[in-house]
């Protein structure tokens, strides 16, 4: 999995920007796979990554509030709270989609 993330990370770097937002969707798809205790991001995980890509958006949706909860005891939270998940997933699904 961290080979994958670290292509991932490649991926979401803007050339001659320097910010970590790349390193930042990465390590929220790595949150994502420690809640849903993925350890290979396979077809599987890219489907189960889409069927709660909604409840992710969701603030109301009891997978949010779960997963808010799971990730503020590790002192995470905003990467769901501020959308770092949300925006990791899309460009997951880009990057899936052009290799």
């Amino acid at each position: 999995m961290q080979k994958f993330l670290a292509e991932f990370e490649e991926y979401c770097i803007t050339p001659g920007i320097e910010s970590g937002k790349a390193r930042s969707y990465a390590k929220a798809i790595e949150y994502l796979c420690d809640y849903l205790n993925i350890t290979v991001i396979d077809a599987n995980a890219i489907s189960c990554f889409r069927s709660i890509e909604n409840n992710v958006k969701d603030k109301n949706s009891a997978f949010y509030n779960d997963l808010l909860f799971f990730l503020a005891g590790r002192g995470q939270k905003s990467y769901l709270s501020k959308g770092w998940i949300r925006a990791g997933l899309n460009h997951l699904f880009d990057f899936v989609q052009q290799r």
